[in-house]
């Protein structure tokens, strides 16, 4: 199959955009045996073609806007040969107008969350036009399914994966090396958060449940992440500085570097308020053999076992359910090796990006008829 993939921003993201992550994964796994063009933004840094393999290039186009955006990428697939399928990732209106301009091509739309996707009629007759909704969790699918009342066999549900090979337990050699150069020490229960700093992921609530267990647990929290001002992260080094918690703030790691932490931590914590719609930061802890106490929450749920590999805390708005976790896995580190070692476990058998993959062209191969 000749499968298209459009990008929601330029290719790849500065940083560490989940969406762009997820694309490039996938597609890697799918060139092995199909031919894939990723489709996305045109910026001065990087050049208008990039080929990754014999059988996955990447193409940007110029745009101004993302009206100009949908326009150019339009123009782009008519340039391309024998495209079996679109598949147009976390943008309802680009995926609505391509499938206008290409009424006979199949198009997907791939959803990683609805963070981009308001509650709107206009919307829901977006969606109404894609041949096939992909949704990364059951809640994610459930949510899709009630704010724009789709009905339930347009929406398949594909969890996303996490690259084991680099994502997994360190040796003591390259946890020294690893520890030395982020300035982390093993004398305090090292406490980790990755991901945007941001109101709705709760870190207050983490830096309070820190404050429950001190001082008879003498514990960091470590934040990698970046936030869109100085104005929150300055907030949360006063509040920890209120509550006498060490925090060391990292700022944004690449992605191609964020492996390295986790095995760092003595646990990962996921404490968001807000309906997380996977969290990829919990798959990633998983294959890294670290122990995940996050807020019960979206398809989190989906992901951790709470007991087994990780602890779910129901009222994630309240310190105490992390304070109570958090103290458990630190006065009891042979529960948190062993909740590691489950979780590396379920990441080897369930959360790969073969696995993710092999589900979408399974899905693909019985869209455009070219099973077996």
């Amino acid at each position: 199959m000749h499968i298209v993939m459009v990008s929601p921003e330029q290719f790849p993201l500065p940083g560490s955009g989940s969406v762009e992550i997820c694309m490039l994964a996938i597609a890697r796994e799918l060139s092995v045996h199909h031919q894939i063009t990723i489709i996305s933004k045109l910026t001065p840094q990087l050049p208008p073609e990039t080929s990754i393999n014999d059988h996955l290039v990447i193409k940007r186009v110029p745009a101004l806007s993302r009206k100009d955006y949908a326009v150019e990428v339009i123009k782009c697939i008519q340039t391309l040969d024998h495209v079996d399928l679109i598949q147009v990732d976390n943008r309802p209106r680009c995926m609505a107008k391509i499938k206008q301009a290409y009424p006979d091509k199949l198009v997907a739309l791939f959803l990683h969350s609805l963070t981009f996707v308001p509650k709107s009629t206009s919307i829901s007759s977006m969606l109404q036009r894609a041949d096939l909704i992909i949704a990364n969790s059951r809640s994610l699918k459930r949510r899709i399914i009630s704010r724009f009342s789709l009905p339930s066999d347009r929406i398949i549900t594909i969890p996303l994966g996490v690259d084991v090979l680099r994502f997994r337990p360190l040796t003591m050699e390259e946890k020294q090396i690893h520890m030395e150069r982020y300035g982390i020490s093993r004398d305090r229960f090292n406490v980790l958060f990755v991901g945007r700093v941001i109101p709705q992921k709760g870190i207050p609530v983490i830096l309070r449940a820190l404050h429950r267990i001190q001082p008879s647990i003498k514990t960091r929290l470590i934040i990698a992440g970046k936030s869109k001002n100085a104005a929150y992260p300055a907030r949360l080094k006063q509040l920890a500085k209120t509550l006498r918690i060490e925090l060391l703030f990292l700022g944004e790691i690449q992605h191609e570097q964020i492996h390295q932490l986790y095995s760092l931590a003595d646990c990962i914590v996921c404490p968001s308020q807000k309906h997380e719609a996977f969290g990829l930061v919990n798959v990633e802890a998983l294959a890294s053999g670290i122990p995940v106490i996050a807020s019960k929450n979206g398809g989190i749920r989906e992901i951790i076992e709470d007991g087994h590999d990780g602890f779910l805390v129901t009222h994630y708005k309240n310190p105490l359910g992390f304070a109570n976790r958090l103290a458990r896995l630190a006065k009891h580190p042979e529960l948190a090796q062993s909740m590691g070692a489950n979780g590396r476990e379920k990441a080897l058998l369930h959360y790969t990006w073969q696995a993710t993959a092999s589900r979408l062209e399974a899905t693909y191969q019985h869209l455009t008829g070219n099973e077996g």
